[in-house]
C-alpha cells in the first residue's frame, strides 16, 4: 500500500444533494434550538416565562429566513456545486476546497469583519479558510459508507458524516478498493466508536443552562453585569462543545462573579432608621437570600466541575473529539 501511487482527481461536490441538504436543514434547527434556550433561560431566570414562546417563534423565523438564504447563496453564487480536489494516499483521505468562489468569500468575511470590527464575520471567515482542506488518516477511526448509485463514499464516525468524498464514475470503484483495503490495513473501522457521544454532550448542555439559571438571579440581586451570566454560559457550552481551553475563562468568570457577590454583601450602608448606624449585607441576609446562594453555589460548582475536567482531559470537546478520532 505504502508504495502504490496516490489516487488524485477533481470533481464537483454537488451542494443540492440530500445529504447536504439534511446537514443545512439540522444545522439550522439547531440554531433556533440554541436560540431559544439561551435566550429562554435568561427569561426564565428572571421569571418571564410568557416570553420564551415569542422567543421560540423569533427564533424559528431567523433560522428558516437563514435556512433560505443559504440556498439562495447555493444556486446563485456557487451554481449548485463546489470545485474539490481528493487524494487517497498512505496516510490517509485529503479533502481541498478549490472553488474560487469560496476562497473569495472566506478571506472577504475577514477583511471586511476586521475593518468593521464585527468579530462574528472575521470568525466566520477564519473558520471557512481552515475548513478549505480537511482529511482523515487511517490512524484514526471511523466507517466508510458508500453510495454507488450516487458515486459518493461518506466518512462517518459514531454520529455524523466528517467527509463526503464524490468521485467519478471512472474511478468510484478504484477509490472504494483503496480505502477498503487501507482501512482493513490499518484497522481504523475497528476504532471507530459505535456509540454516540451525543446523549453525553445534550445532557451536560442542558445543566450548563440549567446551572447557569441561579447566576442570572445574582446578577439580579448584587449589582453584577448581566454581561457576565451571559458569558458563562456561553464558554461553558464552548468547553463542552468546541475547545476544552474555554474552561478557563470559565473559571474566570466565576471567580468575578464570586467576588462581586462578596463586595457587594461587604459594602457598608446607612441606615434609614437608625441616624449614624451602618450595616453590611451580612447583617440582613434572610433565609430566601441564603438559600439562593447556596442554589448559585451549586449550579457554580457544577460549572467549575464541568470546566476543571475538561481542563484535565476527563472529557474531550466534542469537536476537539472527532478531531482526534479521525486522526
Amino acid at each position: 500500500m505504502t508504495d502504490e501511487k496516490p489516487l488524485e482527481w477533481d470533481s464537483d461536490l454537488r451542494l443540492f444533494g440530500s445529504i447536504m441538504i439534511g446537514q443545512w436543514s439540522v444545522a439550522m434547527a439547531v440554531t433556533a434550538l440554541v436560540m431559544t434556550l439561551l435566550m429562554g433561560t435568561v427569561f426564565a431566570a428572571q421569571g418571564e416565562w410568557a416570553a420564551i414562546g415569542m422567543i421560540a417563534m423569533i427564533a424559528a423565523g431567523a433560522a428558516a429566513g437563514l435556512w433560505l438564504l443559504g440556498f439562495a447563496v447555493m444556486a446563485l453564487v456557487f451554481r449548485g456545486r463546489v470545485a474539490v480536489h481528493y487524494r487517497i494516499d498512505s496516510d490517509g483521505i485529503t479533502v481541498e476546497n478549490r472553488d474560487r468562489v469560496v476562497h473569495g468569500a472566506n478571506r472577504a468575511a475577514i477583511v471586511v469583519g476586521a475593518l468593521a470590527g464585527k468579530p462574528g464575520l472575521t470568525g466566520a471567515g477564519l473558520i471557512g479558510r481552515s475548513r478549505e482542506q480537511e482529511s482523515v488518516r487511517w490512524s484514526g477511526g471511523f466507517r466508510a459508507v458508500t453510495d454507488r448509485r450516487r458515486t459518493l463514499i461518506q466518512i462517518r464516525n459514531a454520529w455524523r458524516t466528517v467527509l463526503l468524498v464524490q468521485c467519478t464514475p471512472e474511478n468510484f470503484e478504484a477509490a472504494s478498493a483503496r480505502i477498503r483495503e487501507a482501512m482493513a490495513r490499518h484497522g481504523t473501522e475497528g476504532r471507530a466508536g459505535r456509540r454516540s457521544p451525543l446523549p453525553f454532550y445534550l445532557a451536560h448542555g442542558l445543566l450548563v443552562l440549567a446551572a447557569a439559571v441561579p447566576l442570572f438571579w445574582l446578577s439580579e440581586e448584587y449589582d453584577i453585569s448581566l454581561l457576565l451570566p451571559l458569558l458563562v454560559v456561553a464558554f461553558a457550552e464552548a468547553t463542552l462543545w468546541l475547545i476544552n481551553l474555554f474552561g478557563w475563562v470559565v473559571l474566570a468568570l466565576l471567580t468575578a462573579m464570586a467576588a462581586g457577590v462578596l463586595i457587594d454583601l461587604s459594602e457598608l450602608r446607612t441606615s434609614q432608621f437608625v441616624p449614624g448606624r451602618t450595616y453590611s449585607g451580612f447583617d440582613v441576609l434572610g433565609g430566601d437570600d441564603v438559600t439562593g446562594l447556596v442554589v448559585a453555589a451549586i449550579g457554580a460548582g457544577y460549572l467549575a466541575w464541568l470546566s476543571v475536567a475538561g481542563l484535565r482531559g476527563r472529557f474531550l470537546a466534542l469537536l476537539v473529539r472527532d478531531a482526534a478520532e479521525t486522526g
